[in-house]
């Protein structure tokens, strides 16, 4: 008998299963004790490569954690001042900050018929001219904390840096309602101005030399750093931005200097009381009032597009508090 050509395949044991059968064959085949689909050995070697597997990749990872945590310290940025994304050209901080649906608006608005005193909540986080007191004073209840901090002599100090603030330069704006609240048929807002903090950052003073470099510096100013009282200091400085804000306001600074000592800077980390110049604004009811305020240390930058060294709000001032429809 002739073998035919080609190959004859040969079906496995239960090809032909289908349903239910098919489904219980699944979970336990009895002809060869499979357990979905593997033998309990099969199971086991799957289970033990995969520990052993898994381990070894948990422990690489844990390696290049650690390894790269050697490389950055606990205390301070890696990177730092110019090496850094922030640069060393710190923006100009303001508060009180808006409340939170406002976050993004620069323009503080109060009421001479406002006089109510009941914030809208703990936090102040409403229109009211009482809120803005709330919010100015959480902020001033941070220089309360002084664990970690020293009263300082001045700049040569030893503790420079991390030197105890004392509110009462702030004068009349460091008293609650900074001005908020109308008192003899007028409001006084006080906004408070400082530096945002960057590890490491020491700012040298003007050069008493050279400040004719500074176009928008006013006189009095001018007059202050010419006169050497505080020669190591960053000072701020106000205007209004066009002709007819700069005849509508009247600004005030507490302290009179304008001034911040040296010897707040640097910023190392932990607890730090941020130094800052209280400026009070009188200005012309119901007239909107561009005001920027402009630090002034030796290389710094000004650059209006980017907020670099300084910084710009709007006052409004109305007669009345709009009613609520």
């Amino acid at each position: 008998m002739s073998q035919p050509l080609g190959g004859t395949a040969i079906k496995p044991k239960g090809w032909d299963r289908t349903g239910w059968e098919a489904f219980k064959y699944m979970i336990y085949n009895p002809d060869t004790g499979a357990v979905l689909t593997r033998t309990p050995l099969s199971w086991a070697k799957i289970i033990v490569f995969y520990c052993i597997y898994y381990t070894l990749l948990a422990g690489f990872w844990l390696a290049c954690l650690n390894i790269f945590f050697l490389t950055i310290d606990d205390d301070k940025p890696r990177w730092q001042l110019d090496e850094s994304l922030i640069g060393s050209n710190p923006g100009v901080g303001i508060k009180p900050v808006m409340y939170d649906e406002k976050i993004d608006s620069s323009m503080y608005t109060f009421y001479l018929d406002d006089t109510d005193n009941t914030p809208t909540d703990k936090d102040g986080e409403g229109p009211k001219n009482i809120d803005y007191s709330v919010r100015m004073k959480k902020f001033l209840e941070k220089y309360d904390k002084k664990e970690g901090l020293h009263e300082c002599a001045n700049n040569k100090d030893s503790n420079k840096g991390k030197c105890i603030f004392d509110t009462a330069e702030l004068g009349a704006c460091g008293q609650e309602n900074f001005g908020y609240m109308p008192e003899n048929g007028a409001i006084k807002p006080c906004v408070l101005l400082k530096l945002n903090k960057i590890y490491g950052f020491d700012p040298k003073p003007v050069d008493a030399n050279n400040i004719t470099e500074y176009k928008l510096m006013s006189n009095d100013l001018k007059s202050i750093i010419e006169g050497g009282q505080h020669p190591e200091s960053v000072f701020f400085d106000c205007f209004g931005r066009y002709a007819a804000d700069k005849e509508a306001v009247q600004l005030d600074y507490f302290p009179k200097s304008q001034a911040i000592p040296r010897k707040f800077f640097p910023f190392t980390g932990g607890n730090y009381h941020s130094p800052a110049v209280a400026v009070q604004i009188t200005g012309t009811t119901g007239q909107l009032i561009h005001i920027e305020c402009r630090a002034y240390y030796k290389d710094v930058i000004h650059n209006t597009k980017d907020r670099l060294g300084l910084v710009q709000f709007e006052i409004f001032i109305d007669e009345h508090k709009p009613k609520k429809e």
